[in-house]
């Protein structure tokens, strides 16, 4: 199954001027960061890493 093949993938020059609220979310093997653009209310995934213990 492919997870992401419905996400738009991010270029660089959309990002070139605006300025983003950025949120740096962490929980239990995930920590995603994210800017939020607030003139036209679109959200970028900017980095996220996960990590799970398979202990």
């Amino acid at each position: 199954m492919n997870w992401f093949k419905d996400i738009p993938v991010l270029k660089w020059d959309d990002l070139d001027g605006k300025t983003l609220l950025i949120r740096i979310e962490e929980s239990e093997g995930a920590k995603i960061i994210a800017g939020y653009d607030p003139v036209d209310g679109k959200m970028y995934v900017l980095a996220e890493k996960l990590s799970f213990n398979r202990s």
